[in-house]
């Protein structure tokens, strides 16, 4: 069988991801906010853009979707007919990629401000949002933020922290609010978050969550602060204490120009040179060496491995815990182990995980790592284990009694006859199981783990490239897999009983014991016995 070539295929998928991807052949011609009623509308989930298109366009399709780069990518391969934005991440959209138009601006504004677990904390910032707006400082902030033009420099946390931290949790995708420059967290949100916290002696420790599972965060006590230009409403001010105001936002509706029935340029995009190997090398600066990107992909690659491997290990000693308790002969540990089966394969990962994040580790300061290793390991063990079981119970009964009559303890008899044949047959399917933890990790960004995907996410914030930080990282995810894979297969040649040399065929057991290794181990028991 020919083995995969991963460096081709990452070769071939980089070319694809440089040309643009055609949107859907229907075209949706629009000229006004008022023909959306029956449209697709692409939203981010849990903003006010999501209630504002839910409440005035209640026959459209609304797609909920987590960043701004997503919902670009939606609109430009025509899942969506239409997608709500922030007016200032719209127009960065529209700067770059000349094939976007505004349907509508201004839809509706937005007053911004920072959402706070503790009131205290809250007043002390309204304090200092005060000082900044009367001293002027405020106002130059948001005007430095705001044209991104890439020469703001970017803030740097204060380094004492005589009284403690303060966790501030964003989103990170979205300019001028926040979002990650040469590896490092940046923006208005973020430089304000900096320096509240230097004015009260503690040191800001961001993280990046998903914009929808923010107030989750900050309900559940993960995190102190939530700042993402997030628009204060009443219904949100039930569960969030709010800051004053600090800055006022609009939202735009963006469709692509040629979907658009007048009133606009019909201009089509322009071309960049060359050919598709000067395009693949252009998105590849732009991706991966401008900002120093790669940092973010390598971090993410760190994380992502780290998971998938302590998470294998830990979940396989669990399953083999679990597969004693499932084939004992005593009721209880039989029970308590199919429960613990069922329950953990009957409950979608993602929700898992999340439960795990917010609910059961809530009260405790546990990197979300840890988390994703422990819930992983658990879901890991619950699948495993059953295989474990049915590997051990294909091997015939005689087996293990021919051991015992030769001498052996059942415990020798398993490790010496069982279990080398349950490894054997084990391995394939575990191998699958293995493989499907990598690729199931990529739900850890719900989480404020940032892993791979996570990475892609946000390098799609920055470069507002749809398609070639996902095909990387999917190159990326395959190249791991396969390489894991190998691994595998080696430990599984490894593991496979050795071939008999000068014994008749039927001389050595299938879990690699011959006859004379047998007889052998009866008669050191025999003379043990007689001492």
């Amino acid at each position: 069988m020919m083995k995969p070539r991963p460096f081709w295929l990452l070769a071939a998928l980089l070319a694809a991801a440089s040309l643009s991807c055609s949107p859907a052949k229907e075209r949706t011609t629009l000229s006004s906010l008022d023909e959306l009623k029956d449209k697709r509308i692409g939203v981010l989930v849990g903003s006010t853009h999501d209630q504002f298109a839910t409440t005035r366009f209640p026959g459209a399709e609304i797609f909920r979707l987590d960043t701004s780069p997503d919902l670009a990518v939606a609109l430009k391969a025509g899942k969506c007919d239409v997608i709500l934005m922030d007016a200032n991440t719209g127009r960065l959209y529209r700067r770059d990629d000349p094939g976007l138009a505004v349907l509508a601006e201004k839809v509706f504004a937005e007053d911004l401000g920072f959402g706070f677990a503790d009131a205290a904390v809250r007043d002390k910032f309204n304090v200092f949002l005060k000082e900044l707006g009367a001293s002027g400082e405020l106002d130059r902030l948001r005007k430095k933020w705001e044209n991104d033009s890439g020469e703001a420099a970017i803030p740097d946390p204060p380094r004492s922290g005589k009284n403690g931290r303060l966790r501030f949790a964003t989103s990170a995708d979205g300019v001028p609010f926040a979002f990650i420059k040469e590896g490092r967290y940046t923006g208005l949100d973020i430089e304000l978050a900096y320096r509240f916290a230097a004015g009260q002696d503690m040191i800001p420790d961001v993280q990046t969550l998903p914009f929808g599972s923010l107030i989750a965060a900050l309900a559940s006590g993960k995190t102190d602060v939530i700042c993402s230009g997030i628009t204060i409403t009443a219904e949100r001010a039930k569960q969030v204490r709010f800051s004053d105001l600090y800055y006022q936002s609009a939202a735009d509706a963006l469709i692509l120009k040629k979907n658009a029935a007048g009133g606009f340029e019909q201009t089509a995009a322009v071309p960049r040179a060359g050919g598709w190997l000067a395009r693949a090398k252009e998105s590849f600066f732009n991706n991966v060496i401008r900002e120093k990107r790669y940092l973010l992909i390598w971090g993410g690659l760190k994380v992502t491995f780290l998971i998938s491997i302590l998470s294998a290990f830990l979940g396989t000693i669990l399953a083999g815990l679990v597969c004693l308790m499932r084939m004992s002969r005593r009721r209880l540990p039989r029970t308590v182990a199919k429960v613990y089966i069922d329950l953990l394969r009957g409950i979608p990962q993602v929700v898992l995980l999340m439960m795990m994040f917010y609910v059961v580790f809530a009260p405790l300061n546990v990197s979300g790592v840890l988390v994703a290793t422990i819930t992983f390991a658990l879901n890991f063990a619950a699948y495993v284990s059953e295989m474990f079981r049915t590997a051990i119970e294909s091997v015939k009964k005689g087996q293990t009694e021919a051991g015992i009559a030769l001498g052996f303890s059942k415990i020798g008899a398993f490790l010496r006859i069982v279990m080398p044949q349950a490894v054997q047959r084990v391995l394939p399917v575990y191998k699958g199981e293995f493989i499907a933890l990598v690729k199931m990790t990529a739900i850890v960004g719900y989480i404020a783990v940032q892993d791979l995907t996570k990475a892609s996410d946000i390098i799609r914030s920055r470069t507002f490239d749809a398609f070639f930080p996902l095909v990387m990282v999917a190159v990326l995810y395959f190249v791991l897999a396969w390489l894991l894979t190998l691994l595998l297969e080696a430990i599984q040649v490894g593991t496979a009983p050795k071939r008999p040399t000068r014994e008749t065929p039927g001389a050595r057991s299938a879990g690699g014991t011959s006859s004379r290794e047998l007889r052998g181990g009866q008669a050191q028991k025999s003379r043990g016995a007689g001492k």
